[in-house]
């Protein structure tokens, strides 16, 4: 009798796993992909679309004041600020844009060269922008230090949170640092694209500290923009290094005043690499904040502090006491 029920014991202990095991690899296999129009429809309120070198950009142009130009990482967009946005009040023209192909902006040409920072001239041209402030995140801020170091006339300050100070990107290194779970999910995400419902909820379950802000609507949004044609190419606007010795020409090249804000939790970008970036940027003045219960994506997850900060350092630098240059 005993034999039997630890038989019986063994046998639905197994067809459970096997029935758990299917479950997670079903919840994370490759989600259907959704067209541009759709998703255009869905997400398009508040903004406008402009060409820029031939590409379409999405982007929003708010508010009067001193130029801040904030710059999404990879597979975010333009909507990551949008409480930041709201925190930071009167006082500043925020300009934001969906980095092509991202977001809601077009596609861009197999024959096209521009680099990020070219593109970045490019659409601050379009819009009579000459002087700006600029914050980056994650590599959203590689364009930024790109476009401060490379045309420092028009760069008054910058702004970086949590980016990438050297190359390659120690990725392997960062999926090891998260709990087991996570680590398996993403693992497992990484090898079918378009990610599910499930691989989005888990990366970003991955880079928040503050869970709570993991809404249902923010995982559907990084859900649904990232299943539109052209969502994961790769182009010559693709804020990524690979040599180190071009990341510390350009942090090295950087003259306007700097602000690191940094999530401390980051298993990306762990404090040696606020550090880091922080002796790499020779040519200029740095001021470092930290915010110690925060993950990767600061300005998404904390944006009242990110907003509070960004207020007080530009307002040291007295940005916002004559107009910024205009392009005509």
């Amino acid at each position: 009798m005993k034999k039997r029920f630890l038989w019986a014991f063994a046998v639905g202990a197994v067809a459970v796993a096997l029935v758990v095991t299917g479950q997670f690899f079903v919840a994370r296999r490759s989600a259907p992909p959704v067209s541009f129009a759709e998703v255009q429809a869905k997400y398009s309120d508040g903004s406008r679309q402009i060409e820029v070198a031939g590409v379409n950009v999405n982007y929003r142009d708010e508010g009067n004041g001193p130029a801040l130009v904030l710059l999404h990482g990879s597979f975010g967009s333009l909507r990551m600020f949008d409480d930041m946005v709201h925190e930071l009040g009167d006082g500043f023209r925020t300009i934001r844009y969906d980095q092509p192909p991202s977001g809601l902006s077009g596609a861009v040409p197999p024959e096209f060269s521009l680099t990020s920072e070219a593109f970045l001239r490019e659409f601050l041209d379009r819009l009579g922008v000459g002087s700006v402030a600029l914050l980056g995140t994650s590599s959203g801020g590689i364009i930024a230090y790109r476009f401060a170091a490379t045309y420092p006339e028009r760069v008054r300050a910058v702004i970086l949170s949590n980016i990438p100070p050297s190359a390659p990107v120690d990725n392997a290194g960062a999926r090891a640092r998260l709990p087991l779970k996570l680590r398996w999910s993403m693992g497992t995400c990484v090898k079918a694209r378009p990610f599910s419902r499930t691989c989005w909820r888990d990366f970003l379950f991955s880079y928040f500290e503050r869970r709570q802000r993991v809404t249902e609507a923010l995982v559907t949004e990084y859900y649904d923009l990232n299943r539109r044609p052209g969502a994961y190419e790769f182009t010559s606007m693709t804020a990524i290094m690979r040599d180190d010795a071009e990341v510390r020409g350009f942090l090295g090249a950087v003259k306007a005043p700097t602000q690191l804000i940094w999530g401390m939790l980051d298993p990306v970008l762990p404090p040696a690499t606020l550090e880091l970036l922080a002796a790499r940027l020779t040519s200029t003045t740095v001021r470092v904040d930290k915010l110690d219960d925060v993950n990767h994506y600061p300005p998404l997850e904390a944006p009242e502090e990110v907003a509070q900060l960004t207020r007080q350092f530009l307002g040291e630098l007295e940005i916002g006491s004559r107009p910024a240059l205009s392009v005509h």
